[in-house]
């Protein structure tokens, strides 16, 4: 695109599109690169989009009736709330979490654990015992299970514990 065709799209005062730039768009008479400009400006422009909107719409839109003005406010309300808490809500969240783990120093932990890795001992290797060492064991285990629990069954007095037995 040219120099003398890019002044004809843009205003130099206000940085807008031009007239022949919008009517250029709706004709469908401009070229790929002047199209894309075009474009891309509209799309941070709400002027510019206002305008070319009206060039689209040749008749005056219709104005909703008095009765349903409060219900459509209503929902635009709900819905700009709604984008809202979709947007910004969850950013929030994530930011004080991140303030929280930072405040703990949960990341000063990982920093110096990237810094000072732990190094790795090889376990001792525990003593191999036989088959019948752990029988054994094992035995006198449950021996000593069932001696501790039938001590602590002569501590327990169960003397009228049943059918109201009188001492």
């Amino acid at each position: 695109m040219s120099m003398a065709e890019e002044k004809l799209l843009f205003d130099d005062d206000t940085g807008c599109l031009t007239g022949y730039a919008l009517q250029s768009l709706v004709n469908g008479s401009l070229g790929e690169l002047g199209r894309l400009e075009v474009t891309e400006h509209l799309s941070y422009c709400d002027l510019c989009v206002e305008r070319y909107t009206a060039m689209l719409a040749e008749d005056t839109l219709l104005e909703a009736p008095e009765l349903l003005k409060p219900g459509i406010l209503k929902e635009l309300k709900r819905r700009t709330a709604r984008v809202f808490v979709n947007r910004y809500f969850h950013m929030g969240v994530a930011a004080c979490l991140t303030l929280v783990l930072w405040s703990t120093g949960v990341f000063a932990t990982f920093g110096e654990l990237a810094l000072n890795p732990p190094r790795l001992e090889r376990p001792v290797p525990e003593e191999r015992l036989s088959i019948g060492r752990r029988l054994e064991d094992f035995s006198a285990g449950i021996g000593d299970g069932l001696y501790n629990f039938m001590d602590q069954l002569n501590t327990i007095d169960l003397r009228g514990a049943l059918r109201h037995e009188k001492e």
